[in-house]
């Protein structure tokens, strides 16, 4: 029952925070037609739906973990970094891959999702092939696992990852160059290695299960 509510109330969050998609980023008709083909596709393919089952078909204790970024954060993101079209954005568990459109269309920044769920990337692949978009790709791929591609603005919504998980990485991202921005929410990389990152800013995100802090780090080299 507790289930029923709570996916009632996400659809409830996802519907209102769409209406404010389409006020702010649909006056932008290219945006509207991919937003809303990434949107149609899918209609029949739910994506929390998608995400539980694989997670159950790989026995993952967890199976309940999938939530998405609400676009108008993408876009705190790109201001508070200062997202150029110089950068290379870099998703580390990118879903559908929405953030990631959204952040090339609107800031021509180079942008790269990793994503292990097959059929996320199999559906992002299709966009970025049919509206013929550049210097936006999707690796399918494990995060934890994964050769990392090089990048100015890494982010990371790592909230259901276990501390060994978070402590592996940490060890990989450690390896970029020095002033390499990473974006984590609700916990700071400065947790599990203070001698590596240095905070830059600290901020209020909002998402749809409620608000929460985002930590902007870069890597002291």
């Amino acid at each position: 029952m507790r289930r029923f509510i709570d996916a009632f109330k996400y659809a409830w969050i996802d519907r209102k925070l769409q209406k404010e998609v389409k006020r702010l980023y649909y006056s932008d008709t290219e945006f509207e037609k991919i937003d809303k083909a990434l949107l149609t596709a899918y209609i029949f393919k739910n994506p929390y739906t998608i995400s539980k089952n694989y997670l159950k078909k790989h026995r993952e204790k967890e199976i309940h973990t999938y939530g998405e970024t609400p676009l108008k954060t993408y876009e705190t993101f790109a201001q508070v970094c200062d997202l150029k079209p110089t950068d290379t954005f870099l998703e580390l568990g990118s879903g559908r891959g929405r953030g990631a459109l959204f952040l090339h269309h609107f800031y021509h920044c180079k942008a790269i999702g990793i994503e292990r769920i097959p059929q996320f990337v199999k559906l992002s692949r299709h966009l970025v092939s049919k509206y013929h978009l550049e210097n936006i790709s999707f690796i399918c791929a494990d995060m934890l696992q994964a050769d990392l591609p090089q990048a100015t603005l890494i982010y990371l919504n790592g909230i259901c990852l276990k501390d060994s998980e978070i402590s592996l990485l940490v060890k990989r991202l450690k390896t970029f160059p020095k002033g390499t921005k990473i974006l984590t929410i609700s916990y700071p990389l400065t947790d599990y290695d203070e001698n590596a990152f240095q905070i830059e800013k600290t901020f209020p995100t909002l998402f749809a299960w409620g608000e929460t802090d985002a930590y902007l780090q870069t890597l002291k080299g």
